[in-house]
């Protein structure tokens, strides 16, 4: 996969993201820093969640990112998302 930019990366993870919620299905409306469970982010939705990112990034998340803070905001997310990349 090419390089992406941060900008591709929030775009894109947002969309994979809004997939995701229960309570927002309009990625340009997810708050970065707001809790994901507040989103509807529940424990199954989260494994969904990754496999999808995995999927969607051509990525592989180790052991020290599946994490509660890494699922715990967008931002957070994020973050972990585009140091994969």
């Amino acid at each position: 996969m090419e390089q992406l930019k941060q900008d591709q990366v929030t775009e894109k993870l947002l969309i994979v993201l809004s997939k995701h919620l229960k309570f927002t299905a309009d990625p340009q409306t997810i708050p970065l820093d707001r809790p994901l469970d507040e989103l509807g982010l529940d424990s199954m939705g989260a494994v969904n969640l990754l496999l999808d990112l995995e999927d969607s990034f051509a990525i592989s998340f180790p052991g020290s990112l599946i994490s509660e803070d890494t699922f715990r905001t967008a931002a957070n997310l994020h973050k972990a998302v585009y140091s994969l990349v």
